[in-house]
């Protein structure tokens, strides 16, 4: 007889780790999901305001009201404002018991305007003063003239006599430097001092030289003689010619020549006011031979003398 036939058998599918976690998995987002929501935490409460601590008045002083200050209030979200108008709020005021003090007004004395208008005036006549003398001197470029010694000699020169007599005969060249201005030199007056007089009224002999024109760019000589031992001329003083001894015993004597001059310069529609000039020719050594009564002062060249303004 035959076999029956074999039932075919399929295989169950064994139950392993994978598909158990598989299931497990599905289930637990399932309730994941299918949970409620956590309670929302509690807000948080303000703290309670403290009442500021009141202090007793100060003995000798009333007591005055405080005023509370203003809630804390929670923070506000971002750019927005936290007062209703954008303004904070005013501040506590303390009101003084005493009145308010105006202060004086001071009134300006009427006299000052008019004081200021006159240093203002002079302010400005200065200023044009100052501005015209420098175009002035800009167009014209005075200079001061030069003075040089060409020849300065003593003749007669006698120190035994109570009375001091000599003459000394000086020679000077006038030179105008200027370019536009001509040179009126209206005094010029000499003194003949020793190297060491110093005081104005030591001078041995005084003259005025005559007075003269001298050009632009143009050059005068001038000369006097000066002559001591005068009524008018002050005495010399005794330590003044004992000193002369002594040097005249070595063969020099040392003089020195001052000029006081007065010059004005004018050119064609401008004339300018008198200045005085201080020409000072020093330590002119004059030589005498012997016992010689006459003396001179070797210049191989004209000796330029200080200028002073």
């Amino acid at each position: 007889m035959p076999s029956p036939p074999e039932e075919e058998t399929q295989p169950k599918p064994e139950s392993g780790p994978g598909s158990s976690s598989g299931s497990g998995s599905d289930q637990t987002s399932e309730r994941d999901t299918n949970q409620p929501p956590p309670p929302p935490p509690p807000q948080s409460q303000p703290p309670p305001l403290q009442q500021p601590q009141a202090y007793p008045p100060v003995m000798g002083f009333p007591g005055y009201h405080q005023q509370a200050p203003y809630p804390s209030y929670p923070n506000a979200p971002y750019n927005h404002q936290q007062y209703a108008y954008a303004q904070a709020p005013p501040a506590s005021y303390y009101g003084s018991p005493y009145p308010p003090q105006q202060n004086p007004v001071y009134q300006r004395p009427a006299s000052s305007g008019f004081f200021r208008g006159i240093f203002t005036g002079l302010i400005v006549l200065v200023v044009l003063l100052c501005i015209s003398t420098t175009i002035t001197w800009l167009i014209l470029r005075p200079q001061i003239p030069d003075f040089s010694l060409t020849n300065f000699s003593v003749s007669n020169f006698n120190l035994t006599e109570p009375v001091l007599s000599a003459q000394w005969m000086a020679n000077l060249t006038i030179e105008n430097p200027n370019t536009k201005l001509k040179g009126y030199f209206d005094r010029i007056q000499g003194l003949v001092y020793h190297e060491n007089a110093i005081a104005e009224d030591e001078f041995l002999a005084m003259s005025f030289f005559p007075p003269v024109f001298v050009e632009t760019k143009k050059s005068v000589v001038i000369g006097e003689t000066l002559t001591a031992g005068r009524k008018e001329q002050p005495q010399v003083p005794s330590w003044v010619g004992e000193e002369m001894k002594k040097e005249k015993e070595t063969g020099t004597v040392t003089f020195n020549l001052r000029m006081a001059v007065w010059v004005t310069f004018k050119t064609d529609g401008w004339s300018a006011r008198e200045r005085g000039l201080k020409v000072f020719c020093g330590k002119l050594k004059v030589g005498f031979e012997g016992s010689s009564v006459n003396g001179a002062v070797l210049l191989p060249k004209p000796l330029p003398c200080l200028v002073y303004v």
